[in-house]
C-alpha cells in the first residue's frame, strides 16, 4: 500500500551507494526524493539543485535523501558526476520504491521497473508532511526548500 500525506513512513533497512547502513537522524526532517535513472539529465539536474541547496536544508535542520535503484557503479559515477555529498539509498530489490508506491512501469525497450520522480518531506517523528508526485526536476529542491521554510516559520509562530 502507498503512503500519503499524513502516514508514518515504517523502519526499513538500506545501505547508501558507499555500502553503509543507512538510517535516518533522530530529531530531523528529511526529504526523499526518488528519480528514476542517473544517467540521464534530468535526474542529474535534479540532484545538482539538492546539492546546490543543501546548506540551506542543514540549516533548517533537513536531511537530503536521494533514492534509487540503479547499480552501485552507476551511482558512483552520478554521485561524483553531480558531486553530492547527500546519501543516495541503493535500491535495487525496490523495497524503497515498492513501500512509497512509487515504483513505475519499464521504460520502452526496458525490462526493468524504475521510480517515478516523487519527493517526500518527512517531520522528525515520521510523518509524511508533504508528497510531491509532479516533479520539475530544475525546480523540485526550490519547491520542497520554500515549503520547508514556511512550515519551520509556522512552527516559530506556534
Amino acid at each position: 500500500m502507498p503512503l500519503h500525506t499524513g502516514d508514518r513512513v515504517p523502519d526499513f533497512t538500506a545501505q547508501q551507494d558507499s555500502g553503509r547502513p543507512y538510517a535516518p537522524a533522530p530529531g530531523r526532517w528529511r526529504v526523499l526524493f526518488f528519480f528514476p535513472k542517473t544517467a540521464t539529465t534530468h535526474c542529474q539536474l535534479q540532484a545538482r539543485r539538492y546539492q546546490a541547496l543543501a546548506a540551506e536544508f542543514q540549516a533548517h535542520g533537513v536531511d537530503i535523501v536521494g533514492v534509487n535503484g540503479d547499480p552501485k557503479q552507476e551511482q558512483a559515477r552520478f554521485r561524483e558526476l553531480c558531486k553530492l555529498d547527500y546519501p543516495l539509498l541503493d535500491d535495487r530489490k525496490q523495497e524503497i520504491t515498492t513501500l512509497f508506491g512509487v515504483l513505475d512501469d519499464p521504460w520502452p525497450d526496458e525490462e526493468v521497473r524504475r521510480p517515478r520522480r516523487e519527493t517526500f518531506l518527512v517531520a522528525p517523528d515520521g510523518i509524511i508532511t508533504d508528497h510531491w508526485t509532479e516533479v520539475n526536476p530544475g525546480q523540485d529542491a526550490e519547491t520542497v526548500l520554500a515549503r520547508v521554510r514556511e512550515r519551520m516559520e509556522a512552527e516559530l509562530q506556534v
